[in-house]
Parts: structure tokens; sequence; C-alpha cells
């Protein structure tokens, strides 16, 4: 226990620490620039082997050639169109740095309202909307590999890929993320040169919309469905024409037994009798401690630990063998745990009459995974794993930096497991988990959660199990990987989703096929997992469940399997208003302010799984929602990201080297800073990593300062009302909105002025006073009378300045979240009063105020400086560094209502306009103007009875579900409309209303006065319907939805051709007419 102490001390004080390690940046004209590789990597063919197998890189420039897609394609039809060849002189001025997809400055780019991934300025704009195109590079086979097997080697490429040497089809392949070879050795010949065509269509051009989902290959998540193009390593591969194919090592620990699948090639036209014999040493890591080269790979063999007893092989011509080898192991292996990850190098030579024809090496780990009843083990020893999962974002984490960075941040939080989610990763990523000791559970890209892959496709379950094949093959004998995580939610996207049930009999047929796939390829590993799927309707060996509450997790333990959680907590989508259930009014005033709010519950989730037994537990997730989007090169944070000054930026392009080389890395685009800005540190954490690292603490979860939260610490004090004025007056337009919404809560308005000291004139700051209202306004003000000018605009401003005693300014910042000061009329309200983000679209107010008399003044409301509408429901790709922006680039004041007191009289400033249509803001205004003294009359109907008409609709009110009538089929509600006009007949007179009427539910149906209505369009969330034929007068409008439609139900009439129509619409819930 003191040693992990003592480690966690070490690894808070070097990574939380800005970095120290002197000159791995340097200044050129204003730009930080990073002067090691950005990818360190080994290539592919391991030093060791490099006697008998040769490589060449074929990193670097390419051509680009893109291809217009043809007039008649139509997206979304399931046909591609044919990729035509390339032609002669219509290659692009600008050549392609090979790996990267060509539309990567598109990314996640939304004009740059988040995370700045233009990782390569130099290519074109228009290659951002290239869906096909070829590469081209012309490539010299080495003299000296004349009689050698030559393989074209390409590591990952993004589309249908067809390869072409000399003008001549040698293969395709139509997998994003896996490595596939191409035999060329009958198309080229050794000192000669070879002309290399890629072809490749995005698998977007390949989606289907006719049913459900569109994807027929699984294509992940949100980088691996956008991106095209070749996005990993190239090699050019030289291997004997005898020579070992495949190692497969099972380290059978609870057998002491290391057993090799030897797989051997003989690609002559003879049979061949071989030796195959080998040895076991150790792997001694030797990278380095500081943060540039700790990611570095280094290593040497150590000390042989075991022999590879030489065994007799004969292979016919033109085939392969297998061979199984068993080398007995009596303690000359040390275990592979998190704790000591040790590791050791098969080192396999086959031998004709004495001479060596090749070398293959294998990395591997002495470990074993196994299940018994509810628990997991570890050579033997229950062993609980608590991790961390995330989305891949693109060029930031291709490289091993990014991988040391997240698994060095995965072990500061107390943790030793990682899912790379929802695709598959590169390679490296469990080469640095096999040497850090982080266990990987290893996620296929069969990820649904966004309602994409085509689940009623056969194209899509055949392309999903070699998919699968090709992965276990790939990483089988990583010692990191502990299971294989073969979906992530499937079965509730068919059911919850598509609404389609009847496919879950195909849900469970794959679920057997790729069970059955993972167990024919990798009999060592146990664990096998959909994600969010329990436990595949009692087919997969271990449950694995997504979020839920106390219930669900006794639900997932009553299974009786091993099990865990995938992703737990709203760290990635719950808003102030979700986040105040832990930490209250808190979570409204800031970024910081919601992640308290989020450590609270995550705290107690991670260590509510660990009581209960969870085999891993998580939260979703810490590498991107517990620690801060960082400014990577950036010096002033007040300013949008520069692409041409702000940034990490490179040193000179090599040719012929392992690992993407972007031109640079944009800020706010990760978590992680591995070395690159000197000024930031490995990473920033948020309160909720704090938490996390608590709650993991060996044994039980350790205390924290989350732990408990008093909500009430935030809460607003009481209010005593002011005195009431005596008379209101008010000073607007005959049309003026503000009248309406003061109307709305029965201000009782003076018709003229008794009694100046007791008065308050309530002004629209959109209306330009007369001389007359001025002279008369400025007479009372010396008689003590108070103002109130709501909604201030630049158009008005001077015009009131003359009236103000000292001048006001105003700042553009639009806001629709305000933070109340307990003073005067706003005492007693709270932040979450003044919270309108979730409620409507519009601004709630554009200007904030500034100027002498706010300086002098008492300001009673400030405009957040956290923009809550970049976090809320945006995509999880530009969330994050959007709403942190949000508070670094606003430079504007946040003042937006102010009181000035001069003499007896007060005045009252504000640029709030627009936050009364809905309950909330209604009930709000009513609260300030009790604060404020003045009289109003009461309002017979509730507030929350009102059909708000907000952002052009009128708004169902969220009390209308408790209206609905339970009937035996489903839930029904009857409302009155009233229209002044007749929509029954739309050519009674030009440009007629058009109203329509949305409800969200599954299953509805609509009746007007008694005669059904049918819909225009109807999918599985909601039912529209268009032109709706109301008389003049009161309609009745009967709703029915579905049985489980009720929670989720709600419902807005819309003007399609006018907007003004809507106000004049009255909508009640009983029939006035009988009333």
């Amino acid at each position: 226990m003191k040693r992990n102490a003592i480690l966690l001390s070490l690894l808070t004080t070097l990574f939380l620490l800005p970095g120290k390690a002197v000159g791995q940046t340097t200044s050129s004209d204003g730009k930080l620039v990073y002067n090691f590789p950005f990818a360190p990597s080994e290539g592919l063919v391991n030093r060791t082997e490099k006697e008998y197998r040769k490589e060449v890189c074929l990193n670097g420039y390419w051509d680009f050639q893109p291809v217009a897609l043809p007039g008649s394609y139509v997206q979304g039809k399931g046909v591609a169109p044919e990729l035509s060849l390339p032609k002669e002189g219509a290659w692009s001025k600008t050549r392609i740095k090979i790996p990267s997809p060509w539309n990567i400055n598109s990314f996640a780019n939304r004009n740059v309202e988040g995370p700045d991934h233009r990782n390569y300025p130099s290519y074109p704009k228009e290659w951002e909307q290239v869906k096909m195109a070829w590469m081209k590079k012309t490539v010299t086979i080495p003299n000296d590999w004349n009689g050698q097997q030559i393989k074209l080697y390409f590591e990952a490429v993004a589309g249908y890929t067809e390869v072409y040497i000399n003008k001549e089809k040698v293969g395709e392949n139509f997998d994003l993320f896996l490595p596939f070879s191409i035999d060329i050795t009958n198309k080229v010949a050794a000192g000669e040169t070879a002309e290399v065509w890629v072809g490749v269509r995005s698998q977007s051009l390949f989606e289907n919309n006719s049913t459900i989902g569109r994807r027929i290959v699984p294509a992940g998540s949100m980088w691996g469905y956008h991106i095209a193009g070749i996005w990993q390593d190239v090699y050019l591969l030289a291997l004997p024409k005898v020579h070992v194919e495949d190692v497969y090592v099972k380290p059978l620990v609870s057998k002491n037994m290391l057993e090799l699948e030897v797989t051997v090639q003989n690609n002559t036209e003879k049979k061949t009798d071989l030796q195959l014999q080998g040895k076991i040493n150790e792997w001694v890591n030797l990278a380095g401690t500081d943060i540039n080269s700790a990611p570095v790979p280094a290593w040497e063999l150590g000390q042989e630990a075991l022999r590879v007893v030489p065994v007799k092989v004969s292979i016919p011509a033109n085939a392969s063998t297998k061979v199984v080898l068993q080398v007995p192991v009596s303690g000359e292996l040390n275990y592979w745990t998190p704790e000591q990850p040790n590791l050791y190098a098969v080192l396999l030579s086959l031998q004709a009459k004495k001479e060596t024809l090749d070398m293959k090496y294998e990395r591997f780990g002495w470990r074993e995974w196994t299940l018994q009843g509810t628990t997991q083990y570890l050579n033997g020893k229950p062993y609980q794993l608590r991790g961390d999962s995330w989305h891949f974002m693109g060029i930031p984490q291709m490289t091993r930096r990014y991988a040391w960075a997240w698994f060095t941040a995965i072990k500061g939080m107390n943790a030793n497991a990682v899912r790379p989610h929802a695709q598959i990763y590169p390679r490296f990523y469990m080469d640095v988990a096999d040497e850090m000791g982080i266990c990987v559970l290893n996620e296929t890209a069969n990820w649904a959660s966004d309602g994409g892959p085509k689940l009623d496709s056969e194209l899509f379950w055949e392309a999903s199990k070699e998919h699968l094949k090709r992965f276990v093959l790939r990483d089988r004998n990583h010692a990191s990987v502990f299971g294989w995580s073969i979906s992530n939610e499937n079965k509730p996207v068919i059911l919850h989703v598509y609404n389609r049930p009847e496919l879950m009999p195909q849900q469970k047929k794959a679920w057997e096929d790729w069970r059955d796939i993972v167990r024919a390829n990798d009999p060592t590993r146990p664990w096998i997992s959909a994600d969010g799927e329990d436990d595949g309707d009692g087919i997969l060996p271990v449950t694995v469940g997504h979020y839920g509450d106390m219930n669900s997790m006794k639900h997932w333990v009553g299974i009786g399997k091993p099990w865990g959680i995938g992703e737990h907590s709203m760290a990635y989508y719950g808003t102030p208003e979700q986040v105040a259930k832990y930490n209250g009014e808190r979570a409204y005033e800031s970024q910081l302010g919601r992640m308290e709010g989020l450590a609270n519950e995550c705290y107690h989730l991670l260590g509510n799984q660990r009581d209960m037994g969870a085999s891993y537990s998580t939260v979703f997730n810490m590498a991107w929602y517990s620690l801060k989007p960082l400014p990577l090169g950036k010096k002033d944070m007040t300013t949008e990201p520069d692409i041409n000054k702000d940034g990490i930026f490179f040193t000179e392009y090599k040719e012929g080297v392992p690992g993407v080389q972007p031109e640079r890395v944009g800020p706010y685009c990760t978590t992680f800073n591995p070395g690159y800005d000197p000024n930031l540190p490995l990473y920033d954490p948020w309160p909720m990593y704090d938490a996390m690292r608590a709650a993991n603490a060996p044994g039980h979860p350790a205390w924290s300062a989350y732990a408990d939260i008093d909500k009430k610490q935030y809460e607003a004090p009481t209010a005593t009302p002011a005195e009431k004025y005596k008379e209101v007056i008010f000073i607007g337009g005959d049309d003026s909105k503000l009248k309406g919404i003061l109307d709305a809560q029965g201000v009782k308005f003076a018709a003229k002025i008794t009694a100046p000291a007791r008065m308050i004139y309530i002004v629209d700051g959109t209306y330009t006073l007369s001389a007359a209202e001025k002279k008369s306004m400025l007479a009372n003000i010396a008689k003590g009378a108070d103002v109130w000018i709501w909604g201030l605009t630049p158009q008005t401003l001077n015009v009131y300045n003359e009236i103000l005693p000292l001048p006001v300014a105003l700042d553009n910042l639009k806001r629709s979240s305000f933070l109340p000061v307990q003073k005067s009329w706003i005492r007693g309200l709270n932040n979450s009063d003044f919270y309108f983000c979730e409620l409507q679209r519009a601004d709630a107010s554009e200007y904030s105020l500034t100027g002498a008399l706010v300086e002098e003044g008492d300001v009673l409301l400030n405009a957040c400086k956290t923009d809550w509408r970049a976090w809320n429901k945006r995509p999880e790709e530009i969330k994050t560094a959007s709403t942190v922006r949000s508070e670094y680039e606003c430079t504007a004041a946040t003042p937006v209502f102010v009181k000035y007191r001069k003499d007896a009289s007060c005045f009252y400033i504000s640029t709030l306009k627009e936050f009364t249509n809905s309950e909330k803001g209604y009930n709000t205004l009513g609260v300030i103007l009790k604060n404020a003294g003045i009289d109003c009359n009461e309002i017979e109907v509730k507030s929350n009875e009102v059909f708000f008409l907000r952002d052009n609709q009128l708004v169902f009110p969220v009390a209308a579900k408790e209206k609905l009538v339970k009937k035996a089929d489903g839930w029904a509600l009857d409302i009155y409309v009233f229209s002044p006009r007749p929509l029954d007949d739309l050519l009674i007179e030009p440009n007629m209303p058009k109203l329509t009427l949305v409800v969200k539910a599954k299953e509805c149906q609509l009746a007007i006065n008694d005669k059904a209505y049918a819909a225009a369009s109807q999918n599985r969330h909601e039912a529209t319907y268009k032109e709706l034929p109301l008389l003049q007068g009161w309609n009745k409008v009967s709703i029915k939805i579905g049985e489980r439609d009720k929670n989720e139900f709600s419902g807005n009439f819309k003007c399609d051709n006018r907007n003004e129509f809507l106000s004049s619409l009255k909508i009640m819930y009983i029939n006035p007419e009988a009333k």
C-alpha cells in the first residue's frame, strides 16, 4: 500500500505539472515547433528478422487524383458509383502525404466551433468533399529481392480499396481498420520500378437508407465512418519463399505449458523438409523516463528463458502446414500483470540442410485469464479491472505518444484497463498497453449507437463476421488483451431506436456466430462480450451493461456470470439541469460547476460497481470528459484558433518513415500533451478525475471532497418583497411585445400619474422616446420616480442615455443562461430560474451592459460566461472544446441587469428580451415583479397549462402529459384550439396560413372536430400533420398515442408560411363553449 502511495505521488508530480524537458520545442515565426517525431515507430519487420526479411516503407508523397461522382449517382440507394481509372494529366498539383485521409481537415470541423483538427493546411479545401479518388506512387524493387516473395502491405485503408500494379488490378479490400496484403511477386521484378495505384471509394457511397440503418460494413464511430483514404502505413515486404507465415502464442498458465501454433508457408515448386526450432528470451524495456522519450519504442532481448525443442517439418509444394509446439514451463517465466508487465520474445527459425531460411519474432506475456462463477481471474487469482474507454479522435491519437499519455492517466486514477471504443484502434495501442500493464477489452467497429449499421442487411452481417475474424487474428498475441467486445449497443438500437423486434433473431444468430469465431481463433480468452447488451440473451459468457441504476446492476449480478459496465454516468450528455441532481445550483455556474456535480455522481457509481462485485468497472469517460481540452500552442485563448500560427507545428516531412507526420496539431483537439507544448501539463484534470481516482483507490474507495455535496449551500436566500408601487406606467409602442408579456402577468397599469415618488416607469427598451415622453419622464424622475428599461438595444441606447444619470454601453453577448446576484429584485431567485438553454433556441439576451453606470451601480444579474448551448445535445467530438472555448473567448462584460440609485430614484436597466415564453420564464418574471413591488391581478390560467409561443412554435406545456387519459390501447388527449379564421379551404384567399401539428410519439392518431386526419409523415419518433383544416372559432383536436409513448410525449404547432399567425391562436384543455 505504501509503495502504491509513493507511485501515485510520483505520477501526480510528474504528469500534472507542466513538463520541463528542456529543448523539445522551439519557436519559429511565433509558432511552436515540436522537434521530435510525432509518431515514433519501428516498422513492420522486427530487427531480429531483418537478415531474412526486408521492407521498404512506402509512406511519403503520393500523387492524388479526385474522381467526380457521376450525375446519375444518388446517395443512400446502396449502389456505389464505379470508380473510373485515373486520367493522365489529371493529378492534383498538391501531393498527399501518406498516411493521411484526404478529407482529414473536415473531421469534427463544424466551422471550427470546437476542436481544431485542421492537421494538413496544405491540402486543398475541395478535398474535404471528395468521395472517391486515386493515389499513385512509383516504387523501385530493391536489387537484392530476387527470388523472394514480394507483398504490398497496407496497415489500414478507409473505404472500398482497389490496388493496381503497372495498370493491372492485383487486389481489393473493404474493411476500414484492418491490415491486408497482396502478393505481387509475379507482377514486379528486382531492380525495376513499378507504378502503384490505389483507388478508394468512401464507405458512405455504399450506404443504403432504404429501411433502417445505412452502413453495410462495420465503420466505427465519428472518425471511422467519416474518413477516406490510406490512413495507416504502407510497405513493400520481401519474404523468403519458405517462411513462417504466422505464430499464435498460447500461454496455458494453469497447465504450465506454452503452446505455439506455427504456420509455415512453402511457395516453391517442390516439397521442402525443414527443421523448426527456437528460443524464448526476456524482453527488456529500455524506454526513456522523460515525457518525450518514454513513448518511444526502445528495447533489447535479455537472458534466454526457455528453448523450443527442434522438430522436423515436411511441407508440400505451394502449400502451408500448421505445427503445434509445446514448451513446458516450470517457473522460468514471470507472470504478466498490470503491476508487473513482464514480456518475452519467442524467436523461431526455419532451417534446411543447416542453412537458416527464415527468422520470426513474436512478443507475448505469460498470463492467463479465466472465468469462474461470477468472477474473472488473472493467473488463478480474482482480479478486478477498473478502466476507461473513448472514441477515436483522429490524428492526435495516431501516435504512441497519445497511447502512453492516456495509459499514464489511467494509472494515475488508480485504474488498470481500457476499452478502445467503437472501432479497431491501430495496433500500437496494444503494443504500449503490453509494455505499460494496461488490460485491453478489444472492441470491433460494430458500433450501433447512432443507428448507423444496416442491421437488416445480409451484407452487413457477412462483413461483420470477416471483420471480427481478421481483428482477432491481428491482436491475439498481445498480453494486454483480456477479452473481445464484439459489438456495442446493437440490441437497444434494434428495440428502442429502430423499433424492430423482429430483427432480434438475426442478432441472436450473429452473437452465436461472433462468439464461435472468437473461440475458433482465440480459445485462450473466455471474455467475449457485447457492450451494453447484457449477456446477449444468454449466448455470451459474460455480462456487460450500459448506464442504468442500482436495479440494473442487481439485474446484471443476477444473471450469474462475471459482469461489468462498459459505460456509466451522464458525463457525456448531462446538461446543467440534469447534473443539478448532484450539486444543485452550482451545476449551472460554469463547466467547473458542472464537473463538480459529475464528480459526485462518478464517485458513487464506481463505488457501487466495486461493492457489487463488477469484474470490470468504469464510467464514460476519463480521457475526454474528466480532462480539459488543451489549448496546444495557443497564447491568446480569447480568440478563435488561427490555422497559420496557433497549434503545434512539426519539422520537415520525411519520405519512407513509418507513422503519420501531420503538419500541425491544433488547439483543443486533445486532452493530452505528451511534450508538445512546454507551457501545458500532460493533462489538466476536472474534479471528476480526482473523484474517479479516489473511487478507484486500492482495496476500497478513498475519501473524496466530492463524495458528499451540500446542495443547500448554493440555494438562494429567502426574498422580502419591496413595498408596492402605487402606480405603474408603461411606455412603449402600440404593438409592444413587452406590453403583452406584462399583460399576461396581470400587471396593473395606471392611466395617469398622481404620486411620482411612489411610481415606476416600465419602458420598452426597443421603443424610441418622443420629446414629450422624455420631458415628462425627467420631470417625474426629479420627483423620485423609478425607471425600469427592459431590453435596451444599440438602436435606442443614445436615447436612454439622455435620461440615465450615468452613461451605459452595450457589448455583444448572446446568452440564454444567467447567474443572479442576491440583491434587490433578484434576491431569492436561483441560477436554475434563469437557465433557458434547454427551453428555447432564441437568445434570451443579445447584449450585456458596461459603462460608468454599471461600474458604480449594483449588478443584479450576469450572463453566464459558459454558453451551455455549445454543450447541450451537441456531438461528442465538438462539445467539450466548444464549451470551454465559450468561457475562454467570452471577453464581453457579463452584466445584463443593473440597478443604480440617484437621489430618490432608482434606475433598473436590463438587456433581457425573450425569456418569458416558457413556464419557467413566466414564473421567474412573476417573482421579479413581486420582489419589485409591482402589483398584478391574479391570473385564471395556470402557467403550467399555457401553450407558450417559443422559437416560432406553440409548444405543448410539460404538464400536457398529466392531462393524458388512459385508454384500452394507449393514451388520449383532447385540446381546444381557437382560430380567428377558417383554415379548411386554403383557396379562400392567397397565402392562407398553413398550420402544422407535430406530435412526439412512436404511435399517433389525430382527429379534428371528431373526424380522423391522416399524418403527412410519420417516423419512429414523431408524426407530422400538415395544413390542419381548422374552422373559424373553437376546434376540438383529439390526439391518441401508444401505450409506451406517455413519458416522451410532447408536441407543437407551427405555421409553415406565416409565423405571425401563431400568436392569434388560443388553446385550452376545457371546451370554452361548454364552459
